[in-house]
């Protein structure tokens, strides 16, 4: 958790967050992992954070009490949408516009994801199913209606930024059973190439960036091994894996870039990863 520390009421100019001061950023997947990280980042930085979660809202409002607490500037507006459903995430975008505190998203953290142990010859045809309709069909529609908020309300600075995966880069070795979430991902990677090139031909300055880590300290490995917590622990004990505060400062860093850089894509891994 962050440290008590004492925030002025002003924005914060000599950090280097003061652009996004008082700005909306939309994080999806919120309520754990490496999305609670990146949205009490935001939140310490004083931007205002639209937290998403399909089921878990009860947490993020806990957080809210927790981050006044702390003294952070910024604010947690928490909000429930599945985003595999495209009517849901137009609703909630509509619930964005109708707040007078919010109104629309200056910045996208593309952080929701699912990875289950599937295989193409022997794996479940539902459980593909499953993983696309989340990992790229939901990142899609959350884009495209990020994008349209900035673009109805004149912003021309947003960003949009994928958490990816070192899976979306190559196929993890020697395990089968991620061929299938590594598909979902270099969908994700191929999404923000074309978003990429999009944005560009309409000569606007909104950005897009991906950060891609390796193995991280979360609650994913539960997914990945069946519910088995014990044996998701076993494995994330044999090595020191990332944290996902380390993948919080790497969204904080790809913010903090000067107008004319892009960060296009952080690739991180532990030091002791291997693969």
């Amino acid at each position: 958790m962050g440290d008590q520390e004492s925030y002025s009421s002003s924005c914060p100019t000599t950090d280097k967050m003061g652009k996004w001061y008082r700005r909306v950023a939309l994080v999806t997947g919120a309520s754990r992992g490496i999305g609670a990280a990146i949205t009490e980042s935001l939140v310490k930085a004083g931007m205002t954070v639209v937290g998403v979660s399909p089921n878990n809202v009860d947490k993020l409002e806990a957080k809210i009490v927790e981050y006044r607490g702390l003294g952070y500037p910024g604010t947690l507006v928490p909000m429930s949408c599945d985003i595999s459903d495209l009517l849901h995430v137009q609703t909630m975008f509509a619930s964005i516009r109708a707040d007078p505190d919010v109104e629309g998203v200056d910045v996208c953290i593309n952080n929701a994801g699912i990875a289950l142990s599937e295989s193409f010859i022997t794996g479940d045809p539902t459980a593909w199913k499953k993983m696309f309709e989340v990992n790229v069909l939901g990142t899609g529609y959350v884009t495209q209606e990020a994008i349209k908020s900035m673009f109805d309300r004149g912003v021309d600075d947003g960003h949009v930024i994928f958490i990816n995966s070192l899976a979306g880069h190559r196929m993890c070795p020697g395990n089968k059973d991620l061929h299938v979430y590594s598909c979902t991902k270099f969908a994700e990677r191929a999404m923000q190439e074309a978003l990429r090139y999009e944005l560009r031909g309409m000569e606007t300055g909104i950005k897009c960036s991906s950060v891609s880590p390796g193995v991280v300290e979360t609650d994913l490995y539960t997914q990945l091994f069946e519910g088995d917590e014990e044996k998701a622990k076993a494995f994330l004990s044999e090595r020191k894996y990332l944290e996902a505060k380390n993948v919080a400062d790497a969204v904080v860093y790809t913010l903090t870039q000067p107008p004319h850089v892009q960060i296009h894509d952080i690739l991180m891994r532990s030091t002791d990863q291997i693969p």
